[in-house]
């Protein structure tokens, strides 16, 4: 559970920053933010794929390595 909440404040910190650099880089540009733009927006979708990959993948390894060291 510990492990779980970790990671969704994590998530939740990588948005918010995510949020804040778009709008940041929007206003500067001068050029139109909104949230539909940005969550169907290619890189932001590409970027939590391969967090969700890797993150399945970590906890994946970490788990097959704990498991192998109770065996040794």
């Amino acid at each position: 559970m510990k492990f779980a909440k970790q990671e969704i404040l994590r998530a939740l910190l990588i948005l918010v920053v995510q949020m804040l650099t778009s709008f940041m880089i929007a206003y500067f540009t001068d050029r139109t933010w909104s949230l539909k733009n940005f969550i169907s927006n290619d890189t932001l979708i590409v970027f939590w794929v391969t967090y969700l990959v890797c993150t399945i993948a970590f906890a994946f390894f970490k788990k097959a390595n704990l498991k192998k060291d109770e065996n040794s």
